[in-house]
């Protein structure tokens, strides 16, 4: 017997007739990211550095009501995307099978000598302090640097009116299991970039120095 449509908050749905409520995550590109229980929250991190927990409530298996808007789950999904937002349960697992990434890129290309250059001739110069975070989003369990930065040089990429395409010089940080990773974009892959975590206290100004 074919199951009949439920209308449940504007949306013509189809409820799990076995009972089974739990809410499926996945990013823009439908990679499964996690699940959570019915009646369970997410934290939603914005690229400003906010952070808001939100009430999530079953639909059906592909849409959602997030903090009172009902959503299809590639919807949601999207919508972080082009915000350049993260979200996770708010009890993450122990060991996640998702990650996130954030790309930072050379704040004034004019004053650094090293921007667009190569991690060997770029080393010496590499200042942490140079860069500024310009994007964040998910990272599926599988997904490589490789797409990442091939994501973030199309046409289509995210944030492609308000960011560089990805380039060298770059520095991408990936988080998995709360372990944060650096890499800077080399000419020929990525060389990851410790000190990248380890940012200069700004210069004092001397008596007399314009502020």
């Amino acid at each position: 017997m074919n199951q009949e449509p439920v209308l449940i908050k504007g949306v013509v749905a189809f409820p799990n007739p076995n009972g089974d409520r739990e809410i499926r995550f996945i990013d823009a590109f439908y990679h499964d990211l996690f699940k959570i229980p019915d009646h369970s929250n997410i934290v939603i991190s914005y690229l400003d550095g906010c952070k808001r927990c939100v009430p999530c409530e079953y639909i059906d298996d592909t849409h959602v009501d997030i903090d009172g808007t009902a959503f299809h789950i590639c919807q949601f999904a999207e919508l972080m995307m082009r915000n350049g937002a993260t979200y996770e349960p708010e009890h993450p697992p122990a060991e996640p099978t998702y990650g996130t990434y954030e790309i930072y890129q050379i704040k004034d290309v004019g004053r650094v000598d090293y921007c667009f250059m190569g991690y060997e001739r770029a080393k010496k110069q590499f200042d942490p302090n140079d860069y500024r975070r310009e994007y964040a989003y998910m990272l599926p369990k599988d997904m490589t640097l490789e797409e990442v930065f091939s994501r973030h040089n199309a046409d289509t990429r995210p944030f492609g009116m308000r960011m560089r395409s990805m380039s060298v010089s770059d520095v991408l940080v990936v988080n998995r299991g709360g372990k944060k990773t650096a890499y800077y974009v080399d000419s020929f892959g990525f060389q990851e970039v410790k000190q990248f975590f380890k940012q200069k206290a700004p210069k004092k100004r001397e008596r007399g120095e314009a502020r």
